[in-house]
C-alpha cells in the first residue's frame, strides 16, 4: 500500500470487500507458485476527493488473449487444460464488475498467459477530514477472510463417512473458528436447517432418502427471508450436472473429490452472490 493514502474515507466498504475477496480468491485458485499481491495506490487528490487504484496481481497460469473480453461472463469456462485442471476462470469476476458499476467503476485486465494476471480498477472517494465525522476506514485486507471466518455455520450433508471426514478437514482448515454440522442422509439436512441458521451447505447429490435435489428444493421452499448458498458435490460428470444444479436452486457445484482451492473460490463467490441479493 501506498504511503500517501488517505487515513479516512468514505466508502462503501461491503462492496468493497466483496470485490476483494472475489479478487484475491480468483488469484489463489489459479496460482499454484509464486505470488499474489495486492496493491493500493492514491492517483489523484484535490483535499476533497481521492482517487485511489486497487490491483490484484498474480503469477499464475493467466488468460489467453482471446478470453480476455468473455472472462467477466458469469459461468464463463476457459477451454482445453484451464478448464480441465481449475474448473473455470473468471470465477467471481462478474460479480466484481457489477459491484464496480454500481460504485462508477469498471474491472480491467492485463494477462499473459502462463505467466499471470493483473485484475484492477479505481474508485474515487470522499475524504473524511475530521476524524469525529462518521466515517469507515479503509479495510485491512487481513480482516475480510477472518470476518467470514468469525461468523460462518456450514452443514456438510453428505452419507458416505470417509468423503465426509475430508470435508469437514478442509473447511476446518479454511475457517477454523467456523461452525460445521453433519448429516448423514437427506432428512437430517432438512432438519438441521429448520433449526439451526446455515450460510453454506454442501449438498451431496445422492443421498439415501431424498437427495440433494430433493433437499434443495424442500429448502428453498422454506426459505423466508434469508437465503442459505447450496453448494452441489457430485461424483459424476460435471457438465451433465451443471444445469441440473442450476435449475433445482443451487449456487453452485463441486466435483468428488474436493479441491480445496475450488471450494474455497466457490464459497466465496456464493456469499459474495448471497450479499449483493440482499
Amino acid at each position: 500500500m501506498g504511503d500517501s493514502l488517505p487515513q479516512y474515507i468514505y466508502s462503501d466498504s461491503i462492496r468493497l470487500k466483496q470485490i476483494l475477496v472475489n479478487l484475491i480468491g480468483n488469484a489463489i485458485k489459479f496460482t499454484n507458485s509464486g505470488e499474489i499481491e495486492l496493491c493500493i495506490t492514491e492517483i489523484a487528490n484535490d483535499s476533497i476527493l481521492s482517487t485511489l487504484l486497487f490491483s490484484v496481481k498474480d503469477s499464475g497460469v493467466g488468460i489467453k488473449e482471446q478470453n480476455q473480453e468473455k472472462i467477466f461472463e458469469t459461468f464463463m469456462q476457459e477451454e482445453n487444460s484451464t478448464s480441465t485442471k481449475f474448473g473455470g476462470t473468471g470465477l467471481g469476476l462478474s460479480i466484481s464488475n457489477q459491484l464496480l458499476g454500481l460504485m462508477q467503476s469498471k474491472l480491467f485486465l492485463k494477462s499473459i498467459f502462463m505467466k499471470g494476471s493483473e485484475f484492477y480498477f479505481s474508485i474515487q472517494f470522499k475524504i473524511a477530514l475530521d476524524q469525529n465525522e462518521p466515517i469507515k476506514p479503509i479495510i485491512p485486507i487481513q480482516s475480510i477472510i477472518s470476518e467470514i471466518d468469525e461468523n460462518i455455520t456450514i452443514l456438510i450433508a453428505e452419507d458416505n463417512e470417509i468423503n465426509l471426514l475430508l470435508a469437514k478437514k478442509i473447511l476446518k482448515k479454511m475457517f477454523p473458528k467456523g461452525i460445521i454440522y453433519e448429516a448423514r442422509n437427506g432428512e437430517e439436512a432438512v432438519e438441521i436447517y429448520k433449526t439451526i441458521h446455515l450460510d453454506i451447505i454442501l449438498m451431496d447429490i445422492q443421498m439415501p432418502n431424498k437427495n440433494g435435489y430433493e433437499v434443495t428444493s424442500e429448502i428453498r421452499k422454506l426459505e423466508q427471508s434469508k437465503r442459505t448458498s447450496i453448494i452441489a458435490l457430485t461424483a459424476g460428470n460435471l457438465n451433465q450436472e451443471k444445469q441440473k444444479c442450476i435449475d433445482s436452486g443451487m449456487d453452485g457445484y463441486l466435483s468428488k473429490p474436493i479441491n480445496p482451492d475450488d471450494l474455497q473460490a466457490t464459497i466465496l463467490k456464493c456469499l459474495a452472490d448471497k450479499r449483493i441479493a440482499v
